[in-house]
């Protein structure tokens, strides 16, 4: 794993070949956003166009954050999202702000769709998850 203190600041599109933490923000030089493809991502914060990777584990993912047009990952566990397209195995957000989201399996507190006509398809949603009580099935 590449361990990074502070801001990672990228001045083309990065491939790195490992895990990749990032103990601060990874940004583009001068505001300008480029690709990062790594094995797995931890970061407080991105902002990039494209972004590939196994596994992304960030602390906010939002305009602010992760700003990209398409985001190509297995699992995504954040607290916000906001994407143009989100194509993932498995989303885990408190919120989902998208134009279209073709997943898996997608748990959050709540879908915010940016049109009316945009589109959601997965085998399973599950909103208001704060509020699902959790219990078990007695089968017999």
């Amino acid at each position: 794993m590449k361990t990074i203190k502070g801001n990672l600041i990228l001045k083309e599109d990065t491939t790195f070949n490992e895990d990749l933490k990032v103990e601060g923000n990874i940004l583009g030089e001068n505001n300008i956003r480029f690709n990062i493809d790594a094995k797995n991502i931890d970061a407080w914060n991105i902002n990039a166009w494209n972004i590939n990777a196994w596994n992304i584990d960030a602390r906010n993912i939002d305009a602010e954050n992760i700003n990209a047009k398409n985001i190509d990952a297995k699992n995504i566990d954040a607290w916000n999202i906001d994407a143009e397209n989100i194509n993932a195995e498995n989303i885990d957000a408190e919120n989902i702000n998208a134009e279209n989201i073709d997943a898996w399996d997608i748990i959050c507190e709540k879908r915010i769709k940016k049109t009316k006509h945009n589109k959601t398809i997965c085998r399973i949603l599950i909103q208001n998850k704060n509020n699902i009580e959790k219990g078990e099935k007695l089968t017999g």
